[in-house]
């Protein structure tokens, strides 16, 4: 599950209600999504790790934590659109995201992961 309020983003595991990781708002330097229709996104935190996750409603989640940061003096969420970012889930590892468009006859669209060298 994911709370955002006005300082942070919590991220709860509802079964366990256990609280398993909290972001401040502040600490995130961008969120990066594809330009696809999928349900991918990523909140890049230079300071901790950064965090891919999947939710249906990606555009809702992007709104939200933009007018939540909207006009803070000290620091704005910033949105990249590519079909292609990296992120690092670990101090040590670097992953790359990958978007591509397949023909499908209801539309597809290919996701890989890629591990990469952390330099």
């Amino acid at each position: 599950m994911l709370l955002i309020t006005d300082h942070a983003i919590h991220l709860i595991d509802p079964d366990a209600n256990v609280l398993k990781r909290r972001i401040a708002l502040a600490a995130v330097d961008r969120m990066c999504l594809s330009k696809l229709n999928d349900n991918f996104f990523a909140f890049i935190v230079p300071t901790e790790y950064d965090c891919l996750m999947a939710s249906t409603r990606k555009t809702e989640i992007v709104t939200v934590l933009v007018e939540a940061t909207k006009g803070k003096s000290t620091y704005e969420i910033g949105v990249v659109f590519s079909n292609r970012f990296q992120y690092h889930p670990a101090a040590d590892t670097v992953k790359e995201v990958q978007f591509e468009q397949i023909e499908v006859a209801a539309g597809g669209i290919k996701t890989r992961i890629l591990n990469k060298t952390k330099r």
